[in-house]
């Protein structure tokens, strides 16, 4: 096994990425795991991305990205074919989480949280909150469509 193949592995495991400058085999990966984006007319039709929201906490995976940062943590979502993308900028980098529908799971409690693999974001439910609320019934709905094509019964 080579480097690219080992690290190809290990960033389908944890996908979480530092997507500030995307390459060809970045985009590749993003695709594979999450699908493409949506086209124009499809993004017509539905919420393809949220305004931005903030971060109340996170798992630990999440740590040798975020520790040395004291400031508000924003987050935004972006809906793709096989799944999501939360993208936070932090110090002038972009790290993106991908998670596929498959593996998605929403918390809508005293905060709004997404798990997934073990790890999971936790947002804030403020104003923000308040602005996103059609894009994450949108996000839900994806989710139960998406979870409909593993469904046995």
């Amino acid at each position: 096994m080579d480097f690219k193949t080992i690290f190809f592995s290990i960033n389908y495991l944890i996908m979480i990425l530092n997507t500030t400058h995307i390459d060809k085999e970045k985009k590749k990966l993003i695709n594979k795991l999450v699908g493409n984006p949506l086209s124009l007319w499809e993004s017509l039709f539905q919420n393809k991305g949220s305004h931005r929201m903030i971060i109340e906490s996170f798992s630990e995976k999440f740590n040798k990205f975020f520790k040395t940062y004291n400031n508000l943590l924003y987050a935004n979502i972006e809906i793709r074919k096989k799944g999501i993308i939360i993208r936070i900028s932090i110090n002038n980098e972009t790290v993106s989480w991908l998670v596929p529908f498959y593996k998605l799971t929403i918390y809508n409690s005293s905060l709004f949280s997404i798990h997934s693999n073990g790890n999971n974001i936790k947002f804030r439910k403020d104003r923000y909150y308040k602005i996103n609320k059609n894009f994450i019934n949108s996000l839900i709905e994806q989710k139960a469509f998406h979870s409909k094509k593993f469904d046995i019964s």
